[in-house]
């Protein structure tokens, strides 16, 4: 496969004609002028792949991050959970800052070293939706509900190819945000035994009339034995996010026979665009605990 190396955001303090000036006084004010020299050398987080899929008809951008120390003599024969991160593509989706926190979290022991597989989205609103009884959002999101497609070559496509690539140890875990939330919530309620952990993060589960949330219950009693555990944020978000939500949370605590080993965390403090990053902290701390 055709590979391609993904940096990170560089910063660049400019100065005069594109140079750093460093100034530096000894009693005054000084005139020794330091200036940053070269191309620079890129930060690397992972890389990236091409994928051809048959399911989705064309090829898809997968990034993959691997644990420090991956290809360390010594750990030749570790395997690794595998996080499989939705909207994991490069610049505005998350894979940086996502990979990024895990791969900080597995160096220095704050929960166990992970292999992360971004998949880059698309079309959000074909990708993540289930089909829409909904008039409205039919006529404004004309090519929603192909999540099925999407999951089809998650688990028949990529998975398998993710399997024979890298050291995965047989444990997958599904993290998303809010449209992407709502992708993994429908996950763990239909096809509970896809992914052993699932991570919803201000999931958009006003969709389809909150649907998926008044569906909760049934869906729960007919998914045992299932075994998986569920992981729920969300930000201040009112309305029918938040309602869909309760309606869930209520759902899960009636459920007596469940399998089901699941958290909510509310953040009021924290906003839609600003809960992921420590939401996704606290998820992967709590499920993934270092050894």
């Amino acid at each position: 496969m055709p590979t391609q190396t993904f940096s990170l955001s560089k910063r660049q303090w400019l100065a005069g004609a594109g140079a750093c000036a460093i100034w530096s006084s000894v009693g005054q004010i000084a005139h020794a002028e330091t200036k940053l020299t070269g191309p620079g050398e890129p930060i690397e987080i992972g890389k990236g792949y091409d994928v051809q899929s048959l399911v989705l008809g064309h090829t898809r951008r997968v990034n993959i991050s691997l644990p420090t120390g991956y290809d360390d003599p010594e750990n030749a024969a570790t395997r690794y959970p595998v996080l499989y991160l939705l909207d994991g593509g490069a610049d505005w989706q998350d894979f940086a800052h996502i990979a990024s926190l895990v791969q900080q979290g597995g160096t220095w022991g704050a929960s166990a070293a992970m292999i992360v597989v971004g998949i880059e989205s698309q079309d959000r609103k074909a990708e993540f939706t289930a089909p829409t009884l909904d008039p409205q959002e039919q006529k404004d999101f004309p090519t929603s509900g192909k999540a099925a497609l999407f999951r089809r070559f998650l688990i028949d496509e990529l998975r398998p190819l993710i399997n024979a690539t890298c050291r995965a140890n047989g444990t997958n875990a599904l993290m998303g945000e809010s449209l992407a939330g709502l992708f993994v919530v429908e996950t763990a309620l239909r096809s509970a035994l896809l992914f052993q952990d699932y991570i919803a993060i201000s999931p958009s589960l006003w969709w389809d009339g909150e649907r998926l949330s008044k569906d909760a219950e049934k869906l729960l009693k007919e998914s045992r034995p299932a075994h998986y555990a569920l992981w729920l944020a969300i930000a201040d978000e009112g309305g029918t996010m938040q309602t869909g939500m309760d309606r869930l949370v209520a759902a899960l605590r009636s459920d007596a026979g469940s399998s089901v080993a699941w958290t909510y965390r509310p953040y009021p403090t924290e906003k839609h665009s600003t809960i992921y990053h420590p939401a996704a902290t606290e998820a992967i701390r709590a499920l993934f605990p270092a050894k």
